[in-house]
């Protein structure tokens, strides 16, 4: 069984316009139970769009997407993933803990104290507990929103730009918390522009262009630096590979 398992996945926007946009064409991708998968490519290539149809929150034209066998639309679906994004929605006056409580129950995870105490100190955001979310700082809220989508310990997390506002030192805590996640078992997919990053934690690379996808490597078959040396071939040369 795959983790995630997307076939023919097709998107257009502005369909009635003279001009309409295809986000997706005819995307097909295989993710095995246990993977760290990184997905990158230019603003504008798909990422997000893939991103959104895989959580369920847009529709595709056609074409499927399933999670350990379930399809994004069952009622199970939302007990298998975990999601972080900086556009979640935040209340101005919701205190951190409060916020991960929420989080915890719409999950289906009720009576989860120990594990958000637990991750709020391996975060190092303790005494931000009671603190609502407007007063912390960028960084800070995007740690909140990690959290968030790690509690439950769900089979797959989706993580979107996870380490866009982070400093050094989160970036390292983030880096070395995927590690340990990968050991017990979890698979994670993220986006990012960080190819560095990308490179240090994933076992393989996702690189979407205009829709479609145009590499798939493992990185224990690539060397170092070939994540970055096939982006820039591939802005000059339009070849990934």
């Amino acid at each position: 069984m795959k983790a995630i398992e997307i076939s023919k996945l097709n998107k257009t926007f502005n369909k009635k316009s003279k001009m309409p946009t295809r986000a997706l064409i005819d995307f097909d991708v295989e993710i095995i139970p246990g993977e760290v998968v990184g997905l990158i490519g230019p603003n504008g290539a798909g990422k997000t769009t893939l991103i959104r149809i895989l959580m369920g929150f847009d529709n595709a034209d056609s074409g499927s997407v399933s999670v350990f066998g379930i399809d994004n639309q069952d009622y199970r679906f939302k007990q298998l993933v975990g999601f972080q994004s900086d556009n979640q929605y935040r209340s101005k006056t919701m205190k951190t803990y409060d916020f991960l409580v929420l989080n915890s129950i719409l999950a289906g995870f009720p009576n989860n104290d120990e594990q958000i105490h637990t991750l709020l100190e391996y975060f190092k955001l303790s005494q931000a507990a009671d603190k609502s979310l407007v007063s912390l700082s960028k960084g800070m809220r995007q740690k909140v929103e990690l959290i968030s989508s790690f509690i439950g310990k769900p089979k797959l997390v989706v993580l979107d730009e996870p380490t866009a506002a982070l400093d050094p030192p989160s970036v390292f805590e983030l880096r070395d918390f995927i590690s340990e996640q990968k050991k017990s078992g979890m698979t994670i997919l993220f986006s990012s522009h960080h190819l560095t990053e990308v490179e240090k934690v994933s076992d393989r690379i996702l690189f979407i262009d205009s829709g479609e996808l145009k590499g798939n490597v493992l990185t224990s078959e690539a060397g170092p630096g070939f994540i970055e040396e096939a982006f820039r071939r591939y802005e000059s040369e339009r070849s990934f590979l």
